[in-house]
């Protein structure tokens, strides 16, 4: 019998692996190179296994990966939270300029507001180039990290158009989160089809949205068709009022800090 303690748990150890955290036994033969190398090559693997795993279920098969969190199938794919910082990661990387949950320079400071943009120039030292450049950067930054705001606002959204369901409120927030997290990636593929003008980016926008939501919508609240299409608009206007107010209140939160 192993006298031996667990490191970590201090628990008594009954073979190679405690009962209680799972932490394994350290042997000599867990610093050879084969066994890193292997690790490091499972390891790789594991994580892109997990993340191909996990996009393609967002991207292509609306609801499911919520269904799958909800029931408890959870090792396969990625937590949620990691699901979504990746999505707005690469939103804010690749789209820093787009019009969506932020007013760039560039339209803001030409909207007919009154910015009073020479005196903020006075108050601050810059040119109006200098300007630019910082509302453009504050704004970025704060919108990154503030856009985790919407999945509460979004799921009140889902909790009252589907009270009837006695979903508890964490799995709406999850199913928000999953929905913002394809909206993320629909905008970036919507770049494919930006040479044919800002009409057909929104466009794209619009419709892949409405498809998504309508059959994660029919999946996830089991709705019937008339159902999923009346709240599959009634959700995407409330989306829309959502970010509108959101990107103007960054906008102007970002103007009054520079």
């Amino acid at each position: 019998m192993n006298n031996e303690s667990c490191k970590n748990c201090s628990v008594q150890l009954v073979g190679k692996f405690c009962h209680n955290c799972g932490e394994k036994v350290v042997e000599k033969t867990d610093f050879s190179l084969k066994t890193l190398l292997h690790q490091f090559v499972d390891g790789v693997f594991n994580i892109d296994s997990k993340v191909y795993k996990t996009f393609i279920h967002l991207l292509f098969k609306p609801g499911i990966l919520t269904i799958r969190y909800i029931e408890g199938i959870r090792k396969p794919f990625m937590k949620p939270i990691q699901v979504f910082l990746i999505a707005n990661v690469l939103f804010f990387l690749l789209l820093t300029q787009a019009d969506i949950l932020r007013i760039p320079a560039k339209y803001y400071f030409n909207s007919g507001k009154n910015l009073n943009i020479e005196k903020k120039m006075v108050a601050t030292g810059s040119t109006e180039t200098e300007l630019v450049q910082s509302y453009d950067r504050v704004s970025t930054n704060i919108s990154k990290s503030a856009v985790v705001l919407i999945v509460p606002v979004l799921a009140i959204a889902f909790w009252v158009l589907f009270y009837q369901t006695r979903f508890l409120f964490g799995m709406h927030l999850i199913f928000a989160m999953h929905y913002l997290s394809f909206f993320f990636l629909s905008c970036l593929l919507a770049i494919s089809v930006h040479k044919f003008g800002n009409r057909a980016v929104q466009a794209f926008i619009i419709l892949t949205n409405f498809i998504y939501l309508f059959f994660a919508i029919k999946e996830v609240y089991k709705s019937r068709y008339i159902i999923a299409f009346l709240k599959t608009i009634a959700i995407l206007l409330i989306f829309v009022v959502i970010t509108g107010l959101y990107r103007e209140f960054i906008s102007y939160l970002s103007f009054k800090i520079l």
